[in-house]
C-alpha cells in the first residue's frame, strides 16, 4: 500500500511541476531540416541534420530495429545511419557553374533525444562534402532539398565562406533554429520552409578556420505533455491506474473546452431545431465516438501505412471533410425552414366570418427538422479530427506493451470529452425552452431558427476554409 500511495504521489509531481524532457516544439509529426553549406576554396561541406519528432522517430525506429528485440543496438545503429545518410544524400542536388557535383558521405551520428510519453524522437546528422574542381572567377550555386518532401516541418538552409567571398545568397549566413535544437517561439506558427538556396562565390576573403560543424546548443527545457506522460507510469497498481483515470477524465473534460468539436455548431443546431434531452445526449457521445475511433484509425495508419499516407498530411482533409458535413447539415436545415414557413403562410385561415386566406405563421417549435441521422452526421463532423495528445499517448502505449492501459486511458479522455459536451447540450436545450417561454420574445423565435441554420453554414465554411489553407489549397 506504502509503494502504491508512493507511486500515486510521484505521478502527481510529475504533472504538478514542468520537466525539461518533452513535446516537440513544432508538433508530434514533424521532420525538420537543416543543411549549413559551408564553401571552401576546393570543396563545399554540408552539415545536413534531421530531426524527428515523436512520430516519424517511432516509425523510424521501428525500421531500425532489424531483428525486432524491441532495442537498437550498436550494429542496428550504424547500418541505419549509414543507409540513410546515403538514401538522403542522393536526394540533395547541389549544382556549381550548371555542372552537377557528386556529395559523398564523410561522417554521421544518430542520438535518440527524449520526447513526450517514453517516446524518443530521431536526430540523424551527415557531414557531407562536395569537391569543386576547376573554378571560374565567380561561380553560381544552386543547393536544393528534396527529402521528406511530402511532410510537414521547419526547412532550413544557410550559406557561409571559408577562404570564399559569398554574393548575391537567398540563403542567410546565421541558422535560427541552432541547428534544429532551439526553435524560435514566434515561428513555431509559421516554420522556416526554404528547400533551395542560390549563391554566387569567388576566392578570397571569408571567413578562415571556421567549423564545418558550428557548436551545438543545448536543447531548450520545455514542459510534458501531461496526458502521453499517464502511461509512462512505473507501477500499475489499483489506486495508480484509478488516479490516472481521473486525470484522464479532467484532461478530457479540459480538451472538449477548447476550441474545435464543433460546440458553435452544436449550440446552434440545438436551440435551432428545438432538440431534446435525448438527442443532447447522443449528439455528444456521437463526438466522443467519432474522436475515439479516429484515435484508433490513425493510430494503425501510423504503424501499418504511413509509407503510403503520412498520418498529419491526413489533419487538414479529416477537417475539410468535417466542414462539408457540417455546411451540408446547415444547407438543409435551411431549406427545411424554408420549406417550413412557405406551408405556414400559405395555409388557409379561416375567420369566423366565413372566409379563408392566409397570413404567416412562426416556424414549428417541435423540433420537427432534428433526424437521428442528422445528428449521427453532425457528431462524427465534430469529432472527426482525433487529439494529437491521445495518438500519442495510443503510440507510446504500444512501445511500452501496454495497450490495454493506453486503451482506458483513451476512453476515459473520451468520456471527459462526453461528460462536458453532452452538458452543453443539455444547458443549451433547457435554455431554449425556457427562452421561448418567456414573454416578449416571439420574434426572436421566429428568426431563431433560421439564424442557427445560417449559423451552421457559417461555421463549416469557417473549418473548411482553414482546412483547405492547412492542406496548402488556398493561401
Amino acid at each position: 500500500m506504502r509503494k502504491s500511495t508512493a507511486a500515486v504521489i510521484g505521478l502527481v509531481g510529475t504533472l504538478i511541476f514542468v520537466v525539461p524532457v518533452a513535446a516537440h516544439p513544432l508538433g508530434n509529426f514533424t521532420i525538420n531540416h537543416y543543411s549549413g553549406l559551408l564553401v571552401q576554396s576546393t570543396s563545399i561541406l554540408v552539415d545536413y541534420v534531421i530531426d524527428m519528432a515523436e512520430i516519424p522517430a517511432y516509425q523510424e525506429i521501428l525500421e531500425i530495429d532489424s531483428n525486432g528485440n524491441k532495442l537498437t543496438d550498436e550494429s542496428e545503429r550504424i547500418a541505419y545511419r549509414t543507409r540513410r545518410c546515403e538514401e538522403l544524400r542522393q536526394r540533395l542536388t547541389l549544382i556549381l557553374n550548371s555542372r552537377r557535383l557528386e556529395l559523398v558521405t564523410e561522417a554521421g551520428e544518430l542520438e535518440f533525444p527524449p520526447g513526450v510519453g517514453g517516446l524518443p524522437t530521431l536526430r540523424l546528422t551527415c557531414a557531407l562534402r562536395a569537391s569543386l574542381g576547376v573554378l571560374e572567377e565567380l561561380n553560381q550555386v544552386t543547393y536544393r532539398d528534396d527529402n521528406f518532401a511530402a511532410r510537414i516541418g521547419w526547412r532550413e538552409i544557410i550559406v557561409r565562406g571559408d577562404g570564399t567571398t559569398i554574393l548575391d545568397s537567398t540563403a542567410p549566413t546565421t541558422g535560427l533554429s541552432a541547428r534544429l535544437t532551439s526553435y524560435p517561439a514566434d515561428l513555431l506558427n509559421s516554420p522556416l520552409a526554404q528547400t533551395e538556396a542560390t549563391f554566387s562565390f569567388r576566392l578570397g576573403g571569408g571567413l578562415r578556420g571556421v567549423e564545418a560543424q558550428p557548436v551545438e546548443q543545448p536543447v531548450p527545457e520545455r514542459s510534458v505533455d501531461t496526458f502521453a506522460s499517464l502511461v509512462t507510469t512505473n507501477e500499475l497498481s489499483f489506486p495508480v491506474i484509478l488516479f490516472s483515470l481521473l486525470v484522464a477524465l479532467s484532461l478530457g473534460a479540459l480538451h472538449a473546452l477548447t476550441p474545435g468539436h464543433g460546440k458553435t455548431i452544436m449550440a446552434a443546431y440545438l436551440v435551432g431545431t428545438r432538440g431534446t434531452p435525448a438527442q443532447a445526449l447522443f449528439l455528444g457521445l456521437t463526438v466522443t465516438g467519432a474522436h475515439t475511433l479516429g484515435v484508433l484509425g490513425l493510430g494503425v495508419l501510423t504503424l501499418y501505412a504511413s509509407k503510403v499516407v503520412s498520418p498529419e498530411r491526413l489533419y487538414p482533409w479529416l477537417g475539410l471533410a468535417s466542414g462539408l458535413i457540417v455546411i451540408g447539415i446547415g444547407l438543409a436545415l435551411s431549406v427545411g425552414r424554408l420549406r417550413e414557413a412557405g406551408q405556414h403562410s400559405h395555409a388557409p385561415h379561416r375567420h369566423p366570418h366565413g372566409h379563408s386566406h392566409s397570413h404567416p405563421a412562426l416556424p414549428s417549435t417541435q423540433g420537427s427538422t432534428v433526424t437521428w441521422r442528422s445528428l449521427v452526421a453532425l457528431g462524427i463532423s465534430g469529432g472527426l479530427v482525433p487529439s494529437a495528445s491521445a495518438l500519442v499517448l495510443l503510440i507510446s502505449a504500444i512501445s511500452l506493451q501496454r495497450i490495454g492501459f493506453g486503451l482506458v486511458l483513451i476512453l476515459a479522455f473520451g468520456a471527459g470529452m462526453a461528460a462536458v459536451l453532452t452538458g452543453i447540450g443539455l444547458l443549451l436545450v433547457y435554455a431554449g425552452r425556457r427562452l421561448e417561454r418567456m414573454p416578449r420574445t416571439d420574434s426572436l423565435v421566429r428568426v431563431l431558427p433560421m439564424v442557427s441554420a445560417w449559423v451552421v453554414v457559417g461555421a463549416g465554411l469557417v473549418v473548411t476554409a482553414q482546412s483547405l489553407v492547412q492542406a496548402g489549397l488556398l493561401p
